[in-house]
């Protein structure tokens, strides 16, 4: 409203200034007029007295000459004057008026360069015109009284303008506000679209975490006078992140926008349901207990079920959710966001689908969400440690190589074991980074080892997700050349979960890597249900025997047939076999017996940085030295 009044006086004021402006050109305009036609006369008149009048002369005839000319020429009240050097030389008319002030009434009114204009003399207004005779001494100067015609002109041109200026300023006031009205709208068209972007995904066309807080906000007070409960579900796809980086961002956000239409066709017409960000989303369920929420829930992984097919790539992504209850789990808006999220994250760690929010599991919960914050601070910093644990050749004793181990030490929490932080990297989709990370770190330390004298092997672990990414091999074998190391020292280990999740993708990259004549080790082997299958498709060149059955090898008959089949498997397949998780003197004669090829574990030693790697090395081989002079001795 404050816009149309600020346009509306705005025109009305430019269409008074306009009237105003064209009102004093227009009166400006009928007095030139006149002006410009005594002008014109006095041009004739000079002519004429240029002809018929000669000066000086006699004064007499002068005068009655000039008469004749003002009687012929002009009106009865009109003045014709000829002045020079400030005086009247002749003149004629002038009845009435003062002769004495004629000139110096002129003067005042008209500079060298005016011609013509407008002179009150003894109240009555005339206008007046000069020209220079041919004698330039002499100047012609006629007044002609304005007169009641002048008067009328003027009467009918402030009518004229009066009336054109009503019909202007009603005309004005309509067009002002049709103009308002329309830009109003226009704003408030534009004011609709950019709330609508600020409260709602672009991609999606969903609410966005900020309508979603004002729902539950809005929900909270409601069922606080009602005293109805209501369920807060968070929505986390699985291997989006695998899917994204695979498949193309275009592809992952015609996911994000087939999973939002499952979504809405799964929860009631009163429900709300927003994109947080990224693959998070999260649905607002009013008056809904536990049973109610569950309900949800399963439709919405029902939906989930079916493929996604997208230009003629199928793949699927399931979803983990959390559910957190007003007023059992809390009775805030932060609380029940934190709590679904708490949920959320229990029920994508036991892959159960969904998980309603257990208070038991909230030390651990918090635990892990700040853990996952700061992991992206360290990796992105490059604060994870490389360790290295010696291999050992059960031949000769010789250290042939080293498995490389990732370490991270918290600045508040301490050391966070592998276990748990390789598992939250692969979550953030940070492992990709940071796998990049530990190898460049381990080809930089093995080629610093080579100028020492001690040429190494190095073993770097892989993860599934890594495994998804077709550029991988093209970057190892980047950072390879840069630090110089035979490409025939480096080994990959693969899990053989990791080669169970998608074997044919990760068969043709680890087809890629062997080529560029990379060794491929499976790690944990026999802890998987399809190790034959994937040792006779892909160019494995070790096997390194899970340590749950080294460590009861010796006490376990079962036990130790397994790690006697893997040996004699691995070795008739022409592969190397690797016993991790040696502990003990026992457990080393074992596998000597059993013609293990290389040893690793804690009895050899811990996994160790750099420095301290390279003064065990010394020290082992002195130990080596000694034990080879008392066997020859």
């Amino acid at each position: 409203m404050r816009l149309r009044f600020q346009i509306l006086f705005s025109v009305l004021g430019i269409t008074f200034l306009a009237q105003a402006v064209f009102g004093l050109l227009a009166y400006r305009e009928l007095t030139e007029s006149r002006g410009d036609q005594l002008t014109i006369f006095l041009q004739y008149l000079t002519r004429e007295i240029a002809e018929r009048l000669t000066l000086p002369g006699n004064p007499d005839k002068a005068e009655r000459h000039l008469e004749e000319l003002r009687k012929k020429f002009s009106t009865a009240q009109s003045v014709l004057l000829i002045q020079k050097d400030d005086r009247i030389v002749y003149i004629a008319g002038a009845e009435g008026l003062n002769r004495a002030d004629i000139l110096p009434g002129l003067k005042s009114a008209y500079s060298d360069s005016d011609k013509h204009g407008m002179i009150d003399l003894e109240g009555i207004q005339f206008y007046w015109a000069v020209s220079q005779l041919p004698n330039n001494e002499y100047e012609l100067i006629m007044l002609e009284p304005a007169g009641d015609n002048e008067d009328r002109i003027t009467s009918a041109l402030r009518m004229r303008l009066v009336s054109s200026g009503f019909v202007i300023l009603w005309m004005a006031v309509w067009v002002s506000l049709i103009l308002s009205s329309k830009i109003s709208r226009q704003l408030d068209e534009k004011n609709d679209q950019l709330e609508h972007l600020a409260l709602h995904d672009n991609l999606t066309g969903l609410p966005n975490r900020r309508l979603l807080t004002d729902r539950l906000e809005q929900l909270l007070r409601q069922s606080q006078r009602s005293k109805e409960p209501f369920a807060l579900l968070l929505i986390d796809l699985d291997r989006f992140k695998e899917i994204n980086d695979t498949l193309g961002h275009p592809f992952g956000d015609e996911i994000l926008k087939r999973v939002s239409s499952r979504l809405l066709k799964s929860i009631r017409e009163e429900d709300s349901i927003a994109r947080l960000g990224g693959d998070e989303f999260a649905v607002l369920l009013p008056q809904t207990d536990l049973q109610g929420s569950e309900l949800c829930v399963n439709r919405i992984m029902h939906s989930m079920n079916a493929p996604f097919r997208i230009n003629d790539v199928s793949t699927e992504s399931k979803a983990s959710i959390g559910i957190a209850l007003y007023p059992e789990h809390g009775e805030s808006a932060d609380v029940l966001m934190q709590y679904a999220d708490v949920a959320m994250y229990q029920a994508k760690k036991a892959q159960s689908g969904y998980a309603v929010y257990d208070n038991s599991q909230n030390t651990y919960s918090v635990r892990r969400l700040q853990l996952m914050n700061d992991l992206r601070d360290a990796v992105e910093k490059n604060e994870i440690h490389v360790h290295y644990q010696p291999m050992i050749d059960n031949a000769t004793q010789q250290v042939t190589g080293v498995e490389t181990l990732a370490r991270w030490q918290h600045p508040v929490l301490g050391n966070i074991t592998p276990d748990e932080f390789i598992t939250m990297a692969e979550q953030t989709g940070q492992i990709r980074l940071l796998t990049m990370q530990v190898l460049e770190q381990a080809l930089k330390d093995c080629s610093a080892w080579e100028k020492l004298g001690y040429h190494l092997g190095v073993s770097i672990n892989l993860s599934t997700y890594c495994l998804q990414d077709l550029s991988l091999p093209e970057e190892i074998n980047s950072i390879i050349q840069r630090y110089d190391v035979d490409v025939a020292d480096v080994e990959l280990e693969i899990t053989e979960g990791a080669l169970m999740h998608d074997l044919s993708r990760a068969g043709k990259i680890l087809d890629q890597l062997g080529n560029m004549g990379l060794q491929l080790a499976i790690d944990d082997f026999g802890t998987g249900f399809s190790s034959l299958n994937y040792l006779k498709n892909l160019p494995v060149a070790t096997l390194k025997i899970d340590k749950s059955f080294i460590l009861d090898m010796c006490d376990s008959e079962s036990d130790n047939a397994i790690v006697k089949t893997i040996i004699e498997l691995g070795h008739n397949l022409g592969c190397r076999v690797v016993a991790e998780g040696i502990e003990n003197q026992r457990t080393l004669d074992s596998l000597k017996l059993l013609n293990v090829d290389t040893m690793q574990g804690f009895f050899y030693s811990k996994p160790l940085p750099a420095d301290r790697l390279f003064a065990w090395l010394i020290e082992h081989d002195k130990q080596v030295s000694v034990s080879e002079e008392i066997s020859s001795a």
